[in-house]
């Protein structure tokens, strides 16, 4: 028995060894201000530690009033203030501000270890870093990979230029500017049940999940961002190019596909008589996917296998077993790709009456998109 599935959708898109300079023990500490990008576009989380990531890393390249750039720190692990201040951080091994010059700085964290094969940062293209590459990564549920903007030209001689919470004007420095970005994507599925028009009289549905399965999703892609200084002088920052704020896809996606098994609900969904919705449950929450085309793939699909009892009030007068749906995520036109920096929720609805096929996509305001696609 064919019946008819929606799926409506809501993205928010709200990521070593080392060499010193000689220091004066007078010259200030560097310390980094670190903030998420969800605080920007006011969605939820306010820390790096909330994002699953215990430490950062970081490249700087020292420019001296006159001679070649060197580098200045190399992937060196930076770590959260003792005192448990959730955006001041700085390495376990002090580094100063020096006397002349400027620093660059370029940041990246990962919650789960990124392999020194898979990671370059450009230290040998260019003497700034600022190629960033991840070459054949396979993402994990839990992967969470950030990169921060780009900071150019931070320099002792105009330290309250390094503070991003001078809210004072006392010119203490407050740290590196530390804007982590996603290069990821999180998806999320609930399901219920849903019709145009309720059923006539006292007839009413309830439906038991049994399996649930989001099939030929890749899950294995390379990245390579870039970015430019620019020619102002004093502290600037840039971000990376293909952007992460929930505009690009960026990673260029491999062959590897695997299937992601959702959770069956728990509970009985639910479509009472003279009702066009019913309870909705959720089958998977914000798990992490690599960005890629969704439009452009005939693969993707999610398929659903319930149970189904037709009632006239408590009385079942049919009881369907094993009843199969299947949707092609590639058809929800509102959103025709998992972005960097974006996250996801397909809201799929069963509908027990029909098996009509209709589109309806919306968008409506990480930014939220809307779609909905019936089956």
């Amino acid at each position: 028995m064919k019946k008819h599935i929606i799926i409506a959708l809501a993205a928010a898109v709200a990521l070593a060894a080392c060499t010193k300079v000689s220091v004066d023990e007078q010259l200030e500490k560097i310390s980094f201000q670190v903030a998420s990008y969800m605080v920007q576009t006011k969605a939820t989380g306010t820390s790096l530690l909330n994002e699953g990531c215990n430490s950062f890393y970081t490249n700087a390249w020292y420019t001296p009033g006159t001679g070649s750039v060197q580098y200045f720190m190399q992937n060196v692990e930076i770590l959260p203030d003792a005192n448990s201040n959730p955006t001041t951080w700085a390495p376990a091994d002090a580094y100063y501000w020096p006397k002349s010059g400027t620093l660059n700085f370029f940041s990246y964290a990962s919650k789960n270890a990124l392999a020194a094969s898979e990671l370059d940062f450009g230290e040998s293209v260019d003497p700034r870093g600022t190629v960033f590459t991840i070459t054949d990564h396979t993402v994990a549920a839990d992967d969470n990979i950030m990169i921060a903007d780009a900071v150019y030209n931070a320099g002792i001689g105009n330290k309250e230029q390094n503070d991003i919470t001078d809210s004072d004007n006392s010119n203490d420095p407050q740290g590196v500017p530390t804007l982590m970005r996603h290069l990821l994507s999180q998806i999320s599925f609930t399901i219920g049940l849903a019709t145009p028009s309720a059923a006539s009289g006292t007839t009413n549905f309830e439906a038991t999940i049994t399996s649930a399965t989001l099939k030929n999703v890749v899950n294995k892609g390379s990245l390579a961002l870039t970015a430019n200084a620019s020619d102002a002088t004093g502290l600037n920052t840039k971000t990376w190019s293909p952007a992460s704020d929930g505009t690009a896809v960026g990673w260029t996606a491999a062959t590897s596909t695997e299937d992601i098994t959702l959770t069956a609900p728990a509970n009985t969904l639910t479509l009472a008589e003279s009702a066009t919705s019913g309870n909705v449950e959720d089958m998977l929450v914000n798990r992490t996917v690599l960005p890629q085309a969704i439009s452009s793939n005939d693969d993707i699909e999610i398929e659903i296998v319930y149970n189904l009892d037709t009632k006239h009030g408590t009385t079942v007068y049919t009881h369907q077993e094993g009843l199969t749906v299947t949707g092609k995520l590639k058809n929800v036109t509102a959103v025709p790709s998992w972005n960097m920096n974006q996250r996801i929720t397909y809201n799929v609805t069963i509908n027990p009456i029909t098996d009509l096929i209709t589109f309806d996509p919306a968008v409506v305001a990480w930014t939220t998109t809307s779609g909905t696609l019936a089956l």
